[in-house]
């Protein structure tokens, strides 16, 4: 038993620094699969839409993941009764590795429409979005906005201001643009803080929509794919892959149609100790 004892300690002993390197080997190797799925939900789009412009676009938004190896090891003995009688050490190990991601489709339409608007332009499509999509998508983001101690001050100091050179509420409320005006994006006067913050990320959507041009992917057969592509998509019978050359505007679509993708998040509402309902925002 003395001998089963010092074979059980050695197991344990060699299992424990094992798994932590197996363990962080498989943490690098599952990171390292991000680029991979990113690439493919671009390049499988690509595909998609070239076989068939009106399609609708999809969207795996990656959030967490989890890796996670177990080893287990026993010792035991057969015992022979004989005669003589013997006794056999016996050690057995097991390991369990699970490797995952979780996600969330893009299900929100103006995500969507945008998905949609990148993809075509992309195979040369000129469109932009128009103003009943900016105006949708502007107060879609005016919830996203938290309500943080720089914004709760400048609204202090905006609102404080407009007061002062008018005599009354009404007048400084019907007087400044706010998020709550229905195209405040295009309307001209003093807007809030949040209502600049919104217009300024609604502006950095419109500015990397515009980046995006074709040109640098190509499409074809599965014949016509070169051997040494790197970067390949498929839909049905349409196939597209990134030479290298394009390479570098492969990976700037790929943020661009991440950023889309992760736009609107759910908003959270918050309770107060009172049961007191509430989502973030600001005076308008």
């Amino acid at each position: 038993m003395m001998r089963l004892s010092i074979l059980a300690l050695a197991a344990l002993a060699s299992l424990a620094g094992c798994t932590v390197d197996r363990l962080r080997q498989q943490t690098v190797n599952q990171g390292a699969t991000f680029p991979e799925l990113q690439y493919q939900q671009v390049l499988n789009n690509l595909a998609l839409f070239s076989a068939n412009p009106s399609a609708l676009p999809w969207h795996i938004n990656i959030h967490e993941g989890t890796t996670q190896i177990t080893d287990s090891a026993s010792v035991g003995a057969a015992v022979e009764l004989g005669p003589p009688s013997d006794t056999l050490p016996q050690l057995f190990g097991t390991r369990t590795a699970v490797v995952q991601w979780g996600g969330s489709p893009v299900i929100d339409t103006v995500e969507l429409k945008l998905l949609r608007m990148a993809y075509r332009r992309a195979h040369g499509s000129p469109e932009m979005p128009d103003a009943d999509l900016l105006d949708e998508l502007a107060h879609e983001l005016k919830k996203q906005v938290p309500l943080n101690a720089d914004l709760r001050d400048e609204t202090e100091l905006f609102y404080d201001f407009q007061s002062k050179s008018s005599p009354d509420f009404a007048t400084v409320d019907a007087g400044v643009i706010t998020t709550n005006d229905e195209s405040f994006l295009s309307s001209d006067g003093p807007k809030s803080p949040l209502a600049r913050d919104v217009s300024r990320q609604v502006a950095v959507v419109v500015r990397e929509l515009g980046s995006i041009g074709p040109g640098w992917f190509c499409v074809g057969r599965r014949w016509d794919v070169p051997r040494n592509a790197c970067f390949v998509g498929r839909y049905c019978d349409t196939w597209v892959w990134v030479p290298s050359e394009g390479r570098e505007a492969l990976t700037d679509f790929a943020l661009v149609a991440m950023k889309l993708a992760a736009l609107i998040k759910e908003t959270q509402t918050l309770v107060s100790p009172g049961s007191v309902k509430f989502s973030p925002g600001d005076r308008g």
